[in-house]
């Protein structure tokens, strides 16, 4: 399935590039830095599905820019970028046919929301005329055995209309999965529409899901549908349900055993007929028992449990994961896809991938970027791929005993020491992604850092990014 193509159009660097890579794991994003910049890649790259528009540029007021987009591609969305401080012209904005409009300083999740919606909004009110149903995404690639009880499993559960919850770690393809239920069912006509429960604010997970009625809270200045609503007929896919705080569980579970939902601010109820795919990264058989995801919830969303394997379960499958990477981003950058050494491919397939396929998409993307070598060999891969060893996989820390060091605090804080030191060189010094890979808290791996005193002034500018 095609990415949805964005134009980022703002003279300054700095916001520019934020919204680049804030939005280019999803979408294909190109970015202009005048109007009239802007406008020209509009016509000369295009068919673009959206264009972020910023109000002040130094050729254009934004809102000229709005208008001739809206008069020379009328089918183009467009969000208007403003200053936190300036309301007016961002309502005139939408007057003159903007989608919506996003404020400065970014805040990430809304930008990821605002881009999502908006696009969502526009597939489900002007589908192509004519368009074929979306195909399975070509990203589900294996033949590893694991891989093929997952599309067995999928073939055999496509056409129920059971709630599934998919588990896995992060970044082993679970909304893949989703897509694959819905786009070979008999719903497959219906929309699909993903959530990604982690991304949204407590207090507008609600009106997000539900919808709201105009005025029903501050800033409510029109009527909106949810994404229940916007389900209708297909699939809602709630990603990351194990986030979802209690309060919002019930309302969930009402939902679901009901098929009806109340917008915010209506009494009025609505039937709503979808099918309830989840996906989480986390064990919610112990969430139910710390309290912290309700019981009768979860039984209700695990009729079908469909787990994924990590990638190091599977690297059988990763030469071809590997060059259907390299062939995407070849096509994206416009040159030929790279042949791989197989002493290149034998480190992809040794190498341990604590961020499974997420991770090597991103690896092979920022390969592809940086070198352009016809044929790519060990000397050009990441040094962490590069080193990787068949006697390393799964091995832990080894420690040698010598006659009475059996001291367990010592052992015990070495052993941490070299788990945080190893997370947090995998992690570029991020702490909060450090410590996802350790299955800690951030709070727990920086007191850990304190005791253990691991320096943490090298990963604070990385934290911040």
């Amino acid at each position: 399935m095609p990415r949805a193509k964005i134009l980022c159009i703002d003279d300054e660097a700095s916001p520019r590039e934020s919204l680049r890579f804030i939005l280019k794991d999803r979408y294909q994003v190109v970015t202009a830095d005048t109007g009239k910049t802007g406008l020209d890649t509009l016509r000369t790259q295009g068919p673009f599905d959206l264009v972020l528009l910023d109000m002040k540029l130094p050729d254009f007021n934004g809102l000229e820019v709005l208008a001739q987009i809206r008069q020379n591609a009328p089918a183009v969305l467009v969000v208007m970028v403003t200053a936190i401080a300036e309301p007016k012209p961002a309502v005139q904005a939408i007057k003159l046919g903007a989608a919506d409009y996003l404020t400065k300083p970014f805040d990430v999740d809304e930008i990821r929301l605002v881009v999502e919606r908006v696009l969502r909004e526009r597939t489900l009110t002007r589908p192509a005329a004519g368009s074929a149903p979306e195909e399975i995404p070509q990203e589900m690639i294996g033949a590893s055995g694991a891989m093929r009880q997952v599309f067995a499993l999928i073939d055999r559960i496509k056409d129920a209309d059971a709630s599934v919850l998919i588990t896995g770690a992060t970044g082993t393809g679970k909304e893949l999965v989703a897509r694959a239920l819905h786009f070979s069912s008999c719903r497959k006509d219906g929309p699909f529409v993903p959530v990604h429960c982690a991304a949204i604010p407590n207090e507008l997970l609600e009106s997000e899901l539900f919808g709201h009625e105009k005025g029903a809270f501050t800033g409510a200045g029109q009527q909106r549908i949810g994404m229940f609503e916007a389900a209708h007929g297909g699939t809602l896919f709630l990603d990351e349900i194990g986030e979802m705080p209690l309060a919002m569980q019930s309302k969930l579970l009402r939902a679901i055993q009901e098929h009806e939902i109340r917008r915010v601010g209506s009494q009025q109820t609505i039937h709503v007929n979808v099918r309830i795919v989840c996906a989480t990264n986390r064990d919610l058989e112990a969430e139910v028992e710390k309290g912290t995801f309700r019981v009768d919830l979860f039984y209700r969303i695990n009729v079908v449990p469909v787990k994924l394997p990590a990638l190091c379960e599977r690297r059988e499958d990763i030469p071809s994961l590997v060059l259907h990477f390299a062939q995407r981003f070849a096509r994206e950058l416009n040159r030929p896809t790279p042949q791989f050494t197989p002493q290149a491919i034998e480190r992809f397939i040794h190498y341990e991938w604590p961020g499974n396929i997420r991770e090597l998409e991103h690896a092979l993307e920022r390969l592809m970027i940086i070198c352009d070598a016809a044929l790519i060999d060990v000397a050009h891969l990441p040094p962490l791929i590069a080193t990787a060893e068949p006697e390393l996989v799964g091995a832990g820390p080894a420690i040698e005993l010598a006659a009475g060091e059996l001291d367990l605090p010592k052992l015990t804080a070495h052993l941490e020491r070299q788990a945080i030191e190893k997370a947090l060189q995998r992690s570029g010094g991020v702490i909060s992604e450090a410590a996802r890979m350790l299955r800690v808290t951030r709070r727990i791996l920086r007191y850990k850092m304190n005791q253990l005193g691991i320096a943490v002034a090298a990963t604070e500018m990385n934290e911040q990014k």
